[in-house]
């Protein structure tokens, strides 16, 4: 049943963001195609307008992403879809385990999709090169992955925080949805400042993070600081997101109130 409720929830998410999957390969091909054109004035003003439609529509789709997988968890759950999803032979904890599984999924296809397309619009074998140099740099490799891996892990609080949010807020009488948006915004940044103040802590027990905290007139933050903030950071958002999705998911399982 786990199965089939994650593959229906892939299918309604994903149908909208496919068109926004491939207005990004579109547009990313286009910038491309027009990188070999920037010698004469009409096309370099062409390219410098594919080029910032392609990032818009990197983020447009991460937003979209973002924005369907809620929706379906409020629709699927809450509003008059939900009298039939709780008649379905799955227990409440199945049905929050196949939004976050297709969650996930989705997110991870929505950023494998706008890496893909970062690499045709954009990669040619100067930013090789620049990249290629970088990481001879002794620690500069760790620190690459460890963005890529920290954006990654935001994104997904993004869609942690906005589910408990939805969970919480509609556990409301009235303006379950008001209330459901005020609960994320507030938990963002909360939840964002709890984070800060962690890392600062985490200073008092090492120079190099301290060193962040402070004027550094002549940039001499080493990279073994980057590293150290990197890897405090993904544990953090990692028992972040743990602890929101099984927030939420104890709070599904003790009661729903459908609209």
């Amino acid at each position: 049943m786990l199965r089939k409720l994650i593959k229906y929830d892939l299918l309604w998410t994903n149908r909208v963001l496919i068109v926004y999957y491939a207005i990004t390969v579109v547009l990313s091909v286009l910038t491309r195609i027009t990188s070999n054109f920037t010698d004469s004035a009409i096309g370099d003003i062409l390219h410098g307008i594919l080029l910032g439609c392609t990032i818009g529509a990197f983020v447009n789709t991460l937003i979209n992403a973002a924005i369907r997988i809620w929706v379906r968890f409020r629709q699927n759950c809450y509003k008059d879809e939900a009298y039939l999803t709780h008649t379905l032979p799955a227990t409440k904890a199945q049905l929050y385990d196949s939004k976050i599984y297709s969650a996930l999924i989705t997110t991870l296809i929505a950023l494998a999709v706008v890496i893909i397309c970062f690499f045709i619009a954009f990669w040619n074998d100067d930013m090789y090169q620049y990249f290629h140099n970088l990481v001879q740099i002794e620690d500069m490799a760790f620190v690459l992955i460890g963005m890529i891996v920290t954006a990654v892990l935001e994104v997904i609080y993004i869609i942690a925080v906005g589910i408990f949010g939805i969970v919480l807020g509609h556990r409301a009488n009235n303006n379950r949805m008001v209330i459901s948006i005020l609960i994320g915004v507030v938990l963002y940044f909360s939840l964002q400042t709890v984070l800060l103040v962690v890392v600062f802590i985490a200073g008092f027990f090492d120079d190099s993070i301290m060193a962040m905290f402070k004027n550094n007139p002549d940039n001499s933050i080493g990279f073994d600081s980057y590293r150290t903030l990197i890897i405090i950071t993904d544990i953090s958002y990692l028992v972040l997101n743990t602890g929101l999705f099984l927030g939420a998911k104890k709070l599904f399982a003790s009661g729903v109130n459908v609209d």
